[in-house]
Parts: C-alpha cells; structure tokens; sequence
C-alpha cells in the first residue's frame, strides 16, 4: 500500500473563521467610527454654543449698565485699562532680564535705560561708553550671548561733556530669548 499525500490540495487555513474575525473587527471598528461622529457633531453644536455665550458675556461687559453715567463708566474703563497695565508690567520677570543684561554686559558700557516693549517683546537699551569700539564689542558680545536675538543698533552720537570729557551715546533694540 502506497499513501501519497498531496500538500497542495489541503486547506490548512480556516477561511470561515478569519472571515468572521475580520466581519466582528470591521463592526467594532464602525461602532467606534459612529461614536467618533458623534462626538465630533457634539462637540461642534458645544463650541457654538461657548461662542454665542461668549459673545453675549462681552457686550455685557463693554455695555454701560443701567444706572450709571456715561462719565463714570468711562472712567471705570480707563482705571481698568490702567491697572490691566500696572498687573501685565508686574508679570515681567525684571530681575532675570537685568540678570541677563548684565552677563552680557562688558566693562566700559554705562546703561542709561532698559525699556522692555511687553506687546511686541522688544528690548530697548539706551547706554553711554567712552568709544564707538566699545559699542561695536557690546554689540556682538549682545549676539554671541545667544540671549538676544535681532540685535540692532537704532543709533548713536558722539558726546562732549566739557573740553576732556567725550564719548558715545546709543540706542539699541533686541529681543530676549525666554529659556
């Protein structure tokens, strides 16, 4: 007796039972994907209703309530405006900038202002020193600090302060880099 078998004919993949994995995983997967919308449709009607709220709690705010003059509510506003001003100027850290400041600050560079613009995040430095050299050494030690970055010199002038006494007044603007 002779037995032959013949690989070639044989199944030896379930093709019934992959198939019913693959149909119970595309159902799951289209739960998930109508759950998905779902949320995506929610979540949208949510943020329209956030944004007329939002909206209606403004013109309430901006609105002059009843009662009140136009004069005073005026007035109210620009107190506001003001101590708005005074918190934005307290949340700057001073004495990291001026630590800044004076890492990258050579002998010889008197600083005469330090004006920080908070809306663009400029840096105004006004100083004095004895030479135009000194200015030219400030500035790029200014930009090898890798503090500052868009380092420019707005200008500078020559001083005299009696018959001996001479030097170089300059403006330069930059930005700090926040660490």
């Amino acid at each position: 007796m002779r037995f032959t078998i013949n690989l070639a004919t044989r199944s030896y993949l379930d093709h019934r039972l992959v198939n019913q994995i693959v149909i119970v995983c595309m159902v799951i997967l289209l739960a998930l994907l109508a759950w998905n919308i779902s949320r995506l449709s929610w979540n949208m009607g949510e943020l329209r209703r956030l944004k007329t709220d939002i909206a209606s709690f403004e013109n309430r705010l901006n609105s002059r309530p009843a009662g009140v003059s136009e004069k005073d509510f005026s007035r109210m506003q620009s107190s506001i405006r003001f101590y708005n001003g005074v918190i934005e100027h307290k949340t700057f850290n001073w004495l990291g900038l001026l630590d800044k400041l004076e890492t990258a600050t050579p002998e010889g560079i008197s600083l005469a202002a330090v004006d920080p613009e908070t809306k663009n995040g400029e840096l105004l430095i006004e100083g004095r020193c004895a030479t135009f050299a000194h200015v030219r050494s400030y500035l790029d030690k200014l930009e090898d600090s890798r503090l500052f970055t868009n380092i420019q010199l707005v200008s500078h002038q020559n001083l005299s302060l009696g018959e001996k006494t001479r030097g170089v007044q300059f403006v330069i603007t930059c930005r700090v880099v926040k660490p």
